[in-house]
């Protein structure tokens, strides 16, 4: 539904009715007080909410958006107002529901490497009451002082150390959200496989769905070691051909920022002033974080790289004080640029690692034609730049070049194979923008979805999608045939499979693109044509697939620049990557990798009805509109036919080991996997395979010769009697330790805490025991998750993890936003309940 243009302020017998439930404090509507609302931290754009409202609890928030709804009045979603895409500001009549006063940590279990929080909790407080555990929150936004997790939720914030350890999304592993009509529903938690990820769409959903009151989050080790480089350049483009040399080379840095002379000036005369070489054109700051023991030769190599690449100047810093001062400047530069002018907009877009050089120079081209003084300050190692254009709103003149020069700086990055935001998200700044980077079929799908969560456009309205995207509602019957285009079997290309799939649905002909669901199909395809690789780039670590190529094919082409798609786990023997993207299998490095969720960048995708979507991109980081491609992966075909896939490779690890401990049951060994698991540097892998003849553990390290002698050490306490395999012994021990969940013909997911190995195997052997089969089966302990084999099935029910009624019809209408006329199979979307 299109927003009302107008709606109605708040009357003033619901603002009393909002104080006497909520009390005085927690209702603002004084124009003074106001004032501090009507502007996030990119103050170009100012707009009064009508009202505050600053609710205790989930209670209190689904109480006042049940009555704000219900009065037609707009909510807009707000944490500590950190945001720099003017997201979190009120449109005519809205409401702001904020967070502030949320800000309780519910649940901190160390062993299980999780926390619950409420939305309000700052960022960097959330770590430090982790750190008398040895652990933190990963993700970490320059603003993690004053930002808040659920403002991190909700724009799926990034950071500097995101390049080794991912952004929000990868950590967030279940939420309280408060929907349209204020419904509450639980999404995620210990649901195991089988359910669609609500959690993944809903992060970095800008508002525009709900508002998460509740968050359950994982935790990692605190580094044992930390080693900081400080490079000079006298070439702001050396510094970028650097850190492409440094990801090249096989390292991966925790960090690799990079700020330009504008910003060393800005940082050098304010009270943040970091000692950076004022001469340099650029500097850069490299972090390389883990075993003690191991880091120094990845400094080294660093230094090495950066020294080839023209580096001037390379400092270390030889103690935490010193650390400190390096990160100070590069923390504090966006406080320090109020020296060079009263208002700055501070842009946002990520580009291949690759064109860094080039699109650094092609920046600097337009702010010289436009006369703008722009300063550079970014996150390097993945390409998500920040060039910050300095001016005086109160020269409309000088706004106008501001507004040129920034969809100029845009059109850049997107014609350099980037992206429109990469952290910031899109708010009300970049909506102008999106139609760069998706047409109006992908606009329109993700109005499709947004309409499920919000049928009457209530939530956060004006913001994300921009004007017109907001179509028609879709229909259950199908788009007419393509005139001139012949159904085909064996579609060749995009246009003949969308024709296909138009006339299946037009026909009631069922399809089943993974080939998974007996009885189903209809009409059968055959996309084995579709198994080349379509671009391959090793300098940026990303390569576009056809979804029928064998995993097999796929890792021998990637292996020949020292690189790999980190999926590794049972089942994956003959798979294309089509079905790993569409299955979503547990994989056994997730835990210090990703799983394949994290590690899917962009997909071409034909819905039920015959649309073509070619939805996200090509680079890592990447927060343009509502995140569809994580909704895809793990679909099972229930939303349309895969053709395409943009992958995320990692760098070979120099030595691969595993050491392995065998026993008669699976009990036996669950102490040990979970010592071994919860190491201050953990494994890769640790996996726990079992049949009645016999248990199996596998713990997997990877990395440098010294990051493996350092675990070996380390394992040598915790498993003293296990045997070491060299890469391929580990092979062998793995695929037979994975075999009895895999040539099982049902499997029913074990899932829970990390820590709770002990209760999941107790379950599988009771779920065993009640269908009278031996107890076999395989567990990533390291991620509580895996399978007891069973007789019968071929995996979850339709809809199975999704036991909140909110969310399976959620579920159940984005099903049919992609598939109106029900042609594909149900995979893991509830089957047969029709949105409401």
């Amino acid at each position: 539904m299109t927003p009302d243009p107008h709606p109605p302020a708040p009357s003033p017998a619901l603002v009393r009715d909002l104080r006497r439930r909520l009390g005085d404090a927690a209702v603002i509507t004084d124009p003074d007080r106001l004032l501090v609302y009507e502007a996030d931290g990119l103050p170009h754009y100012r707009r009064r909410p009508s009202a505050v409202v600053l609710p205790l609890d989930t209670d209190e928030t689904a109480w006042a958006v049940e009555r704000l709804h219900g009065a037609g009045v707009p909510v807009v979603p707000r944490g500590a107002g950190t945001g720099l895409s003017g997201g979190a500001l009120a449109g005519p009549g809205a409401v702001m529901v904020g967070t502030a006063r949320m800000r309780r940590i519910l649940a901190l279990e160390p062993a299980n490497r999780r926390a619950r929080v409420q939305a309000g909790v700052l960022n960097a407080d959330l770590s430090r009451a982790a750190a008398p555990h040895g652990l933190h929150y990963a993700p970490d936004p320059s603003s993690q002082t004053a930002c808040t997790l659920g403002g991190n939720v909700a724009e799926n914030s990034g950071g500097p150390h995101c390049l080794k350890y991912g952004v929000t999304r990868r950590y967030v592993r279940g939420l309280t959200v408060v929907g349209a009509g204020g419904r509450v529903a639980e999404l995620g938690g210990d649901a195991g496989p089988g359910a669609p990820d609500l959690v993944g769409l809903f992060v970095g959903s800008e508002g525009c769905f709900g508002l998460a009151t509740e968050i359950e989050v994982g935790l990692v080790p605190v580094s044992e070691g930390v080693r900081t480089l400080l490079a000079a350049f006298a070439r702001l483009e050396e510094a970028g051909a650097a850190v492409t040399a440094i990801i090249a080379s096989g390292l991966l840095p925790a960090a690799l920022e990079i700020l330009d002379r504008a910003t060393i000036t800005a940082v050098e005369e304010s009270v943040f002033a970091a000692g950076y070489p004022r001469a340099a054109a650029a500097v850069l700051v490299v972090e390389f974080d883990g075993p003690d023991s191991a880091l120094d030769d990845e400094a080294d190599r660093a230094e090495g790289l950066c020294r080839e690449h023209g580096a001037t100047e390379v400092r270390r810093a030889r103690d935490p004080d010193a650390r400190a001062q390096l990160w100070k400047g590069r923390k504090k530069a966006f406080g320090a640029m109020g020296r060079l002018a009263p208002d700055m907009v501070v842009q946002d877009a990520t580009v291949p690692r690759s064109r860094l050089p080039e699109v650094l120079g092609r920046i600097e081209a337009i702010a010289r034609a436009h006369d703008l003084h722009v300063a550079n300050v970014f996150h390097a190692g993945d390409g998500n730049l920040h060039p910050n254009i300095l001016f005086d709103r109160r020269d409309p003149a000088w706004v106008a070049r501001v507004e040129v020069a920034s969809r100029e700086i845009m059109e850049v990055c997107v014609e350099a194979g980037g992206t429109i935001t990469g952290e910031h998200g899109v708010g009300l700044d970049k909506r102008p923008y999106m139609a760069l980077v998706h047409g109006p079929a992908e606009l329109d799908a993700m109005a499709r979805v947004r309409r499920v969560f919000d049928p009457q456009g209530l939530w956060n309205p004006g913001k994300v999608l921009p004007d017109g995207a907001e179509g028609p509602p879709w229909r259950r019957d199908a788009p007419p045939r393509r005139a001139g285009v012949r159904p085909e079997a064996a579609p060749r290309t995009l246009e003949e499979l969308a024709a296909t799939l138009a006339e299946a649905s037009e026909r009631g002909w069922r399809v089943d693109p993974l080939g998974d669901t007996p009885g189903w199909a209809d009409l059968e395809l055959d996309c084995r044509r579709w198994g080349d690789v379509e671009r391959y780039e090793p300098a940026d670590l990303t390569v576009t697939a056809g979804a029928a190529m064998p995993l097999s094919t796929l890792a021998t082409q990637t292996a020949r620049s020292g690189q790999w798609w980190p999926v590794d786990g049972p089942g994956l023997e003959g798979a294309t990557v089509g079905q790993v993207v569409l299955g979503a299998p547990e994989s056994a490095v997730a835990a210090r990798l990703g799983g394949v969720r994290d590690l899917v960048l962009g997909l071409a995708l034909v819905t039920g009805d015959g649309r073509v979507l070619r939805l996200g991109g090509g680079v890592v980081k990447n927060v343009a509109g509502f995140d569809l491609v994580r909704l895809v992966v793990g679909s099972r075909g229930a939303l349309g036919v895969l053709a395409t896939v943009t992958l995320r490779l990692h760098p070979r690890a120099a030595v691969d080991r595993s050491w392995v401990l065998q026993a008669p049951r699976p009990e036996a060994l669950m102490g040990p996997a979970l010592e071994a698991a919860a190491l201050d540097w953990p494994p890769v892998a640790v996996e726990l395979g079992w049949d009645d003849l016999g248990a199996t553990l596998a713990v997997r390290g990877m990395g440098s010769a010294a990051e493996v002698a350092e675990l070996r050490h380390r394992l040598g306490r915790v498993l003293p009697a296990a045997r070491e395999a060299d890469a391929a012994d580990g092979a062998l021990v793995r695929a037979g330790l994975r075999a009895p969940a895999v040539g099982a013909p049902g499997r029913a997911p074990l899932a829970g805490p990390a820590g709770a190995g002990d209760e999941l195997l107790a379950r599988g052997r009771t779920q065993a025991d009640e269908a009278g089969a031996p107890f076999a089966g395989w567990l990533a302990v390291d991620r509580g998750r895996g399978w007891v084999a069973l007789p019968g099935g071929a995996g979850p029910d339709p809809g199975a993890g999704l036991d909140d009624a909110v969310a399976r019809e959620w579920a159940a209408g984005l099903k049919e936003s992609f598939d109106p006329a029900g042609i594909l199979p149900p995979g893991p979307f509830p089957a047969g309940e029709p949105t409401p």
